[in-house]
């Protein structure tokens, strides 16, 4: 496994989205107006950096995450208190600075209500940062590069678990409570740390998903043998599934979690 490779979230305004993660957060973006897709990354828009918005037009009333939190990679903890600034000067709201494993973080919101933290890799190993994007309000020094940790909510993290642990082979790797006092587990993901660890949290309600669902979360692999054993496990157990050919080197298995999100194994040769 590599690492994390991207996040699919919905947006109720797409436009806006672009202007909250562009102009305020400073990060690259690149919007597909045929489809009306919105990604978000670093320089190079790269795997590890990515977040992808979906355009939502249904009621919101009934809308629900299976994102616990997500969080954004910045280089050092003097850079959170950078992105504080910005965010008093945008009116931003954000919580106190916290501790995750040893590393500075706090959590916030962007437009769409979607729970985001920005962590710190000062004291952080493992799946290294992307490249910083110089055309934004924010200091290529102080700038996001990247994503990690994932935070999942399940209410079946047994099963969510498994599918983790035994079909994608993520090691599960340490367990811990949150602020709020919810069992987390940690999957890791390639060479670990920050873009290397999806967390699982124990979520007591279930979750409402969109039909069609548009949140996913994908993981990159670099192992033809690895990324073929997985598909032919899950095959195996007759598990619903699609593969997409996308282009020459890379390749994506998507499966539907018994939760209702996406989970994504992409075999990339390529970045």
């Amino acid at each position: 496994m590599n690492g994390l490779r991207s996040v699919t979230l919905w947006t109720f305004d797409i436009k806006e989205t672009e202007s909250f993660y562009k102009d305020i957060l400073g990060l690259n973006t690149l919007m597909n107006h045929e489809k009306n897709i919105l990604h978000i990354g670093d320089a190079n828009l790269a795997p590890g950096t990515r977040l992808i918005f979906k355009q939502y037009s249904g009621d919101s009333d009934q809308l629900d995450t299976h994102f616990h939190g997500i969080a954004l990679r910045v280089p050092t903890d003097y850079a959170l208190y950078e992105y504080k600034q910005q965010f008093d000067d945008h009116k931003v709201k954000y919580e106190s600075v916290q501790q995750l494993n040893g590393k500075h973080l706090f959590k916030f919101y962007d437009n769409n209500g979607h729970a985001l933290h920005l962590i710190s890799d000062e004291q952080n190993s493992g799946v290294p940062l992307g490249t910083a994007y110089d055309g934004g309000p924010i200091s290529p020094i102080h700038q996001i590069q990247g994503i990690g940790p994932v935070m999942v909510k399940s209410p079946e993290t047994q099963a969510t678990g498994s599918l983790l642990n035994n079909i994608f082979e993520l090691q599960l790797f340490a367990e811990y409570k949150t602020i709020d006092d919810e069992s987390a587990i940690v999957f890791k993901v390639g060479a670990g740390g920050n873009g290397g660890e999806l967390h699982l949290i124990d979520y007591p309600d279930a979750i409402e998903s969109l039909n069609p669902p548009i949140e996913r979360v994908a993981i990159s692999i670099d192992d033809i043998d690895h990324f073929e054993k997985i598909v032919n496990h899950v095959k195996e157990i007759e598990m619903e599934h699609h593969i997409i050919q996308h282009e020459a080197g890379l390749i994506s298995l998507y499966v539907r979690d018994l939760t209702g999100i996406i989970i994504t194994i992409t075999y990339d040769t390529v970045n």
